[in-house]
């Protein structure tokens, strides 16, 4: 039996040498620490086995962590390898600790050669000094931050560079270093410079396009304005009966040319988004008097007839922009009378919709004319187009009625609509919503001039007006209208001129051309204006000049200038307009 004791239970009893009779006696005892070393030896067993199942599992795991880890990490890589934007980390210093491989692509530095360097070793000004004060890291008072700058890189070329820099924070709140990227943004930088460029060559254009046409209507309106009014001159002095038709046509050719300037001029207000619609009330039926009187002997030379029909349920008012309207009628009518040979050519206007505050109104011009053809319809419509080649060869025109009429109607939030066959006519539409006026009747204009009364009225008489022109044919023309008038009215050569005669004598008007040698319309109002005459600052100052750039309305009121009178003139209507400015000045 004792042959058969646990191996450490043997060693014990070994070194304490106990006889035969002791052993016997204890031998119960020797037996249950016996069974105990061999109970410890099982569980020692078991729990090496379970150890060793749990270190080859555990060795298991940590072999498949590292192999994701290193898939990933390769991952990752790859990604950074591949991303064209540079990616980075900076220590506290601004020492750079990672930078992908775009970083070489984009400066030419190896990195290798970079990191544990300052980053602003690498990123150069115009000069080809360090990007020193790019971010201050000492107080990095920013979470991210963003700058674009041009940067020199190592062939000595220059990129401009996006560089985005955000911090990282450890958990306890404390700055642990930064991490950001740079991006290239050389070509984006260098579309938005030439776009910068392209867009103020066009504004020097454009510029240059306004004051070619301020020059060019001034150059052109300025003998308009002496052939036009000398025409009307000669038919108010009882001109013989084989003169009557030369000067006829002579004042139609005149006001014809004035008609093909404005539409330039108004063509390009349009297309430059500088004009600018009104609202006030004004009287459709006017509006359509003024039709029928400015072609109704047109239509009767041709004869061909023009009806103009409308709504009986039409208001007498509208609020609107009276003149565009008129223009628009006007251009339409136009064309409908130069391109109908016999017929007729009829304007209609029905009311569509009626609500609590305005109307809707359809306007429709049609004709019996020559027609356009189906592939020209749209053509038309185009600037300084006609439909056929030799259009304006016959029928004269600059092409660009319809192109303003469109665009105005676009302004109004309208459009332009046509319906046409050859041979047969076309006929024009459009539909206008008008503001309901508050007026119950427009005031029609109680003094009605005709060219052979105008001057028998006495309106004007004994009015004082301060007229400056530098023009003598001009002066000439405006002399022999105020005279018919019984103006009493004193000339100025210049502004200069008209500044003196302005602080030595009183009057009941200015009229002031813009453009004089010595001090311009300008400078001589303003400085009328800030005279020590406490009626110089009230008293009305009107520009009467060829000038209609589209900023003139606009420079007018800074130099205390009340309106424009534009060249050339009508005389019946400047009649009306300086009568209409004196009963105004009297009634305040």
């Amino acid at each position: 039996m004792r042959n058969n004791y646990h191996r450490l239970l043997k060693r014990q009893l070994k070194k304490i040498d106990l006889d035969g009779d002791t052993l016997d006696l204890i031998a119960p005892l020797l037996h249950q620490v016996d069974e105990a070393y061999k109970a410890y030896d099982s569980d020692l067993q078991q729990v090496e086995n379970v150890l060793e199942k749990s270190s080859q599992e555990l060795f298991q795991t940590n072999q498949q962590l590292k192999n994701s880890v290193e898939s990933i990490s390769g991952q990752l890589s790859k990604v950074a390898g591949n991303i064209k934007d540079v990616i980075f980390e900076m220590d506290l210093n601004g020492n750079w600790s990672y930078l992908n491989p775009a970083w070489r692509k984009l400066t030419g530095y190896k990195v290798k050669d970079c990191l544990g360097k300052p980053y602003y070793q690498f990123l150069k000004d115009d000069q080809g000094n360090d990007f020193k004060n790019l971010i201050d890291l000492k107080k990095p008072n920013f979470k991210t931050i963003s700058k674009s700058f041009k940067s020199q890189i190592i062939t000595g070329e220059y990129k401009w560079l996006d560089f985005s820099l955000k911090v990282i924070m450890s958990e306890e709140g404390h700055i642990e270093g930064y991490i950001g990227a740079i991006v290239d943004i050389t070509k984006i930088k260098e579309t938005e410079l030439a776009l910068i460029e392209a867009k103020e060559k066009e504004s020097m254009a454009n510029k240059a396009k306004d004051e070619f046409l301020t020059t060019m209507s001034h150059e052109i309106r300025t003998p308009l304005n002496a052939v036009i009014g000398i025409s009307h001159l000669l038919l108010l002095e009882n001109p013989k009966m084989e003169q009557l038709e030369n000067l006829s046509t002579l004042k139609h050719s005149s006001e014809h040319l004035l008609c093909l300037v404005n539409d330039i001029l108004d063509f390009n207000k349009i297309a430059s988004g500088q004009l600018e619609l009104e609202e006030r009330d004004f009287s459709l039926n006017q509006v359509l008097n003024g039709l029928r009187s400015i072609f109704h002997n047109t239509a009767k030379e041709k004869d061909i007839r023009l009806l103009i029909k409308k709504d009986t349920s039409l208001p007498k008012t509208f609020i609107g922009d009276s003149t565009r309207l008129s223009q628009i009628l006007t251009n339409l009518v136009s064309n409908a009378i130069k391109f109908t040979e016999e017929g007729k050519v009829m304007v209609d206007i029905e009311v569509l919709k009626v609500e609590a505050d305005f109307y809707v109104l359809e306007f429709v011009i049609s004709d019996t004319g020559i027609g356009i053809p189906e592939d020209k319809k749209d053509k038309i419509f185009l600037s300084f187009a006609q439909a056929n080649s030799d259009t304006t060869r016959k029928y004269g025109g600059t092409g660009l009625g319809l192109a303003i009429c469109k665009r105005l109607l676009e302004i109004m939030d309208s459009d332009l609509e046509l319906e046409s066959e050859v041979g047969k006519g076309s006929t024009f539409s459009f539909k206008l919503k008008l503001q309901k006026s508050s007026m119950t009747d427009y005031q029609e204009d109680n003094n009605a001039f005709d060219a052979r009364s105008i001057h028998d009225q006495d309106n004007l008489k004994g009015a004082r007006i301060l007229v400056a022109e530098d023009n003598k044919v001009n002066i000439m023309v405006i002399e022999k209208f105020l005279s018919k008038w019984q103006v009493d009215f004193d000339i100025a050569e210049n502004g200069l001129i008209a500044l003196n005669k302005a602080l030595e004598n009183t009057y009941d008007m200015i009229l002031m051309d813009l453009q004089m040698p010595v001090m311009n319309g300008f400078e001589a109002s303003k400085a009328i204006r800030e005279s020590n005459n406490p009626l110089n600052k009230v008293m009305p100052i009107y520009a009467l000049s060829a000038s209609t750039g589209m900023d003139i309305k606009n420079q007018l009121g800074e130099y205390g200038i009340d309106g424009l009178i534009c060249k050339p003139f009508n005389p019946t209507e400047l009649f009306k307009t300086l009568t209409s400015i004196l009963q105004q000045k009297y009634i305040q």
